[in-house]
């Protein structure tokens, strides 16, 4: 089963999003901070769930370094946030990021977001 590494400084939504991948036979990798996500990407996840609002580093600068490795710009993103403002979903075009998942969330957009971007990558 594919690899997905679920970035969130959220505990609880970490860890009930890792439940329902595990439940569905993926491989689920954590990080809770841009720095461990960094670290994390070591173990080349054939997905990434990112959450644009956390401390210290952001999700998006966390994603112009993923996008600036070579071996990791090719590996599709969920955007996960909270903020619908305009700007935030200007951003979410322009760093082409696979798709967007808006805080709170469904179980079955969540996990048919994820198979329509596996199914096209694999």
């Amino acid at each position: 089963m594919p690899k997905i590494l679920v970035i969130e400084d959220e505990e609880d939504i970490l860890n009930l999003i890792k439940i329902i991948l595990e439940i569905q036979g993926y491989e689920v990798l954590t990080a809770c901070d841009g720095f461990e996500a960094l670290e994390r990407m070591k173990e080349n996840p054939d997905l990434i769930i990112l959450d644009i609002m956390m401390p210290e580093i952001d999700g998006w600068e966390v994603l112009d370094k993923i996008r600036k490795n070579e071996n990791w710009k090719p590996i599709p993103v969920i955007v996960f946030t909270a903020n619908t403002h305009i700007e935030n979903l200007k951003k979410v075009h322009e760093k082409r990021v696979n798709d967007i998942i808006v805080k709170p969330f469904e179980k079955k957009e969540l996990l048919e977001k994820i198979e329509k971007i596996l199914n096209t990558v694999v």
